[in-house]
Formats: C-alpha cells, sequence, structure tokens
C-alpha cells in the first residue's frame, strides 16, 4: 500500500473515530417518569402519550442536546421509581409540599395551581360557593394520595370523604349522585369543564380552595440536575415558550409566581 493511499486510510479513520465522539456527546439520555392518567397534563389518547408534560419533556431533550425517554407509572409507584435510578426526573404535575421536599429535590415552579371543586350543574344553585363547599354538609370525593386528599381530610373533617384511585373513577361517582362534589387540581377541573367538547352535567367552581406550585423533582442528591433544569425554564419564561405551552394546554389564563410573591 503506498503512502497516499495509507495517509487516505488513516484520515478517514480518523474522520470515524471523530464522528464516533461527537455522536457520544450527544448520546446522554434523561428518563422522565410522568403518571399518565392526569390530562390535560399527561395523559394516553389513541396509543400515544399527550399533554403539557410530554410537550415539556420533548423540549427538555432539545434544550439539553439530550433524548428523552418517558417512562408511564402509576402516581403511587413515581417516587420509588426515582430513588431507585429507574428515572432521573419526575414531570407529573407534582405539587411542592413540605412533605415531598424531605424526599425530594424540587425545580423552580413553572405553574401556579389550587384545588378546586367540580359539581353537577343541576347544584349550581346552591353549592356554587366556597362557604357550602366548606360547610361539611356534603359528600366530598378526592383521588387518593394527592394533595386534594390532603385539603379534603384536613379541612374538611366533618364532611362524608370518599377516595378514589383516579380522577375518572370519582367523576364518575358524582355524575352518579355517590358523592356531590368532587375535589381535584385546577389543571384537571379546567379541562373537564371548559375544554370543548365538555359534559354538560358537570360544573367548574374556578375559585381555588388552595394555593399550591407545580414543579419538576429529581432525587435529593441531584443537584446538577435541578441547575439544569431550572436553567432551561428561566429560558421558556424569557422566550415565551413556557407560557405559549401552558395555554395551549390549559384553556384559562394562568400566571406564573414564586412562593411568597
Amino acid at each position: 500500500m503506498n503512502k497516499w493511499v495509507l495517509g487516505v486510510v488513516f484520515g478517514i479513520t480518523a474522520l470515524i473515530v471523530a464522528g464516533c465522539a461527537n455522536f457520544g456527546s450527544f448520546g446522554r439520555v434523561i428518563n422522565v417518569g410522568m403518571a399518565t392518567n392526569y390530562a390535560p397534563l399527561a395523559f394516553e389518547k389513541d396509543g400515544q402519550l399527550q399533554g403539557m408534560e410530554v410537550d415539556f419533556a420533548n423540549a427538555l431533550g432539545e434544550s439539553l442536546n439530550a433524548s428523552v425517554n418517558i417512562k408511564a407509572y402509576s402516581w403511587e409507584a413515581l417516587l420509588e421509581a426515582l430513588n431507585n435510578g429507574e428515572i432521573d426526573v419526575v414531570m407529573s404535575g407534582v405539587s411542592i409540599t413540605e412533605k415531598r421536599q424531605s424526599m425530594m429535590l424540587f425545580t423552580e415552579p413553572y405553574m401556579e395551581i389550587g384545588q378546586m371543586a367540580i359539581i353537577r350543574t343541576e347544584d349550581a344553585g346552591h353549592l356554587a360557593n366556597k362557604a357550602q363547599l366548606m360547610s361539611g354538609d356534603y359528600r366530598v370525593g378526592y383521588s387518593r394520595n394527592t394533595t386534594g386528599q390532603k385539603f379534603v381530610t384536613e379541612q374538611l373533617k366533618n364532611a362524608e370523604q370518599l377516595g378514589f384511585a383516579n380522577t375518572k373513577e370519582g367523576v364518575e361517582a358524582l355524575v352518579n349522585k355517590q358523592i356531590d362534589y368532587f375535589i381535584h387540581d385546577a389543571p384537571t377541573v379546567w379541562q373537564l369543564t371548559s375544554s370543548y367538547p365538555t359534559d354538560d352535567r358537570l360544573f367548574g367552581l374556578y375559585a381555588p380552595l388552595t394555593d399550591e406550585y407545580l414543579a419538576w423533582a429529581v432525587k435529593t442528591d441531584n443537584e446538577t440536575l435541578q441547575q439544569e433544569l431550572n436553567t432551561v425554564l428561566n429560558t421558556w419564561k424569557e422566550n415565551g415558550f413556557l407560557q405559549r405551552t401552558l395555554s395551549k394546554w390549559i384553556p384559562v389564563s394562568v400566571v406564573l409566581s414564586k412562593p411568597g410573591e
């Protein structure tokens, strides 16, 4: 083999090696955990994952030059999956609470929400105010292991309380008159009662009963990823992507603020 051919071979080999090295630098994978029964944040439709958190996860991959692998879990299994390393971040409409802050690191909040009530439209005449809801004279439902359950058990101690595995079961109980109203996060109430098409049997009371903030969560020892996610969120706030995505999935105006402001 002459020197010219040998040089070409070495040159091609060097390019291949360099190409592999560059490919490796973009080979980062971020495993994202979601509970996919929380419309409009994360849900399945026609066999496809959709929702606000899905859009955020896909955009996160672009922002961090990484591949995003979305894994679906039940709500109850998300923390265990995070702690045992199956996922790197929970993106599933997680409300920041004092108890959860002891178990995971939160990013800056990306949306302010609160617990709201859904009632039957036929009951709007006598249940459409907070005083009636808080009276303890009615049967109230909630999704188990949520901040909705925390609100009901702490603030409505005199009411008849019924817990459900998910939103669908709770809404069915409401329609079938097993409960008088159902408590859930604002995004769910908005989605069920103000997006077309809606069930005209349901009436959403949009006055929030609590103040809560949604954020993403990482392991307590993963401050590096927490900081990366905060940087991405700040960029999205500045370039308008965050508000555009919120407006796409939430049919009401959402104002983002930090706790204490």
